[in-house]
């Protein structure tokens, strides 16, 4: 059986609410959080003024 390089913390590739596959920034973001899983979409959900903020 071969060995993989492995993180300590493994992110889930999925949102935890649709299932969609992440995107890196996304990925990125849920790594710095430390926050579940989320997309973009569901993400803004939990954080409503964050989609505000990047729009202005």
């Amino acid at each position: 059986m071969g060995l993989e390089e492995q993180s300590i913390e493994r992110v889930g590739d999925r949102c935890e609410e649709c299932g969609a596959k992440l995107t890196p920034q996304e990925l990125q973001a849920v790594m710095e959080s430390g926050g579940p899983a989320l997309c973009a979409i569901h993400a803004a959900e939990d954080e409503p003024g964050l989609v505000e903020a990047e729009t202005e």
